[in-house]
């Protein structure tokens, strides 16, 4: 046992031996000279400049018109897919305004199928399509229908693809196809002339009234709260996007001075002077743009959303009139 010990013990100080003099000989081959890149193996500068303008290029494109709205769901639509019970209020309204209340299906120019609500008010020779803007649902603008068919008009209130109960997901081109749909609805299904339909855009929704009035025969296009075109608006919200050239932005760019410009279609403009969402600045850009018969209504107490707390009377009076004109012309 004694001698097993000690040849084992003997065979691993020979080993150890022989370790630490392979170790000694490679590390006296390992300079420092031999750690470091050899002078042609360092990036040349012509190499450097390509992989910063890489970057930048990398960066200017996620920071680019084209991406950002990649995430239009997120920066400019917001949704409500809830199911309001609307009975009861739909049923007030059709005892004490005399007009029937109709839940509504039809395609939009993109095939997506849309709801809607359809108010045919007795002896309505006007029907107002009204495009809502980017929040809530068709049930958020009862209020609003309220007041319109107290003017005698009928109307016709519809969800953009992802609101309400409508089909699809909210996209800057699906609300355009969303418009042309409701139009056609109206023309063709529900037998309205061109020249008897009124656009109504709120908020996001005027760029909507606009597309359709640039596409399809309006009788009048009315724009409460609403912005001068979808680039302006961004820059204004996003300063960096100041740098991106018009090209840059997706299509449509939803430009309504452009559309104004080339239009001949009676325009009545809405804007609350407090309104800190789309500045009024906006709809004095839209009417200085629009070529047509115009007027501008500016609501001295009203922001974007209390329109009809604020300034109530003076609203209701510029759409009769306006409604009222259209009648006798027709």
């Amino acid at each position: 046992m004694q001698l097993r010990s000690f040849r084992a013990v003997g065979e691993s100080n020979v080993n150890s031996n022989a370790n630490a003099k392979q170790l000694e000989t490679a590390t006296n081959t390992f300079e420092p000279s031999n750690w470091k890149l050899k002078e042609n193996e360092k990036p040349s500068f012509k190499r450097r400049a390509v992989i910063e303008a890489v970057k930048l290029t990398i960066l200017f494109l996620l920071l680019s018109p084209v991406c950002l709205f990649q995430l239009s769901r997120i920066l400019l639509f917001f949704p409500d897919q809830s199911r309001y019970d609307l009975k009861q209020p739909l049923q007030l309204i059709e005892q004490k305004l005399k007009s029937k209340v109709e839940e509504v299906n039809f395609k939009s120019a993109g095939g997506k199928i849309l709801n809607g609500l359809y108010f045919a008010r007795d002896g309505a020779k006007q029907v107002l399509l009204l495009s809502h803007g980017n929040g809530g649902n068709i049930a958020h603008r009862l209020p609003a229908i309220i007041h319109m068919l107290n003017m005698g008009a009928s109307v016709l209130v519809y969800d953009y693809q992802g609101y309400g109960k409508s089909e699809g997901d909210p996209s800057v081109a699906g609300i355009v196809e969303d418009g042309l749909g409701a139009y056609d609805f109206l023309n063709k299904v529900k037998g309205w002339k061109p020249s008897q339909i009124v656009g109504y855009g709120e908020s996001l929704g005027c760029a909507v009234t606009c597309q359709i009035a640039k596409q399809r025969r309006l009788a009048g296009v009315v724009l409460q709260s609403g912005f001068s075109s979808l680039p302006i608006a961004a820059r204004d919200r996003f300063i960096w996007l100041n740098l991106f050239p018009d090209f840059t932005f997706p299509q449509p760019q939803l430009n309504n001075c452009e559309i104004l410009a080339h239009s001949d279609v009676p325009l009545l403009i809405i804007h609350g002077e407090k309104d800190e969402i789309l500045p009024i600045k906006y709809a004095d850009q839209m009417y200085a743009s629009a070529a047509g018969r115009k007027q501008f209504v500016r609501l001295k107490h009203s922001g974007h959303n209390d329109m009809f707390d604020q300034d109530l009377q003076e609203y209701r009076a510029a759409l009769g009139k306006f409604i009222k004109a259209i009648e006798e012309n027709t």
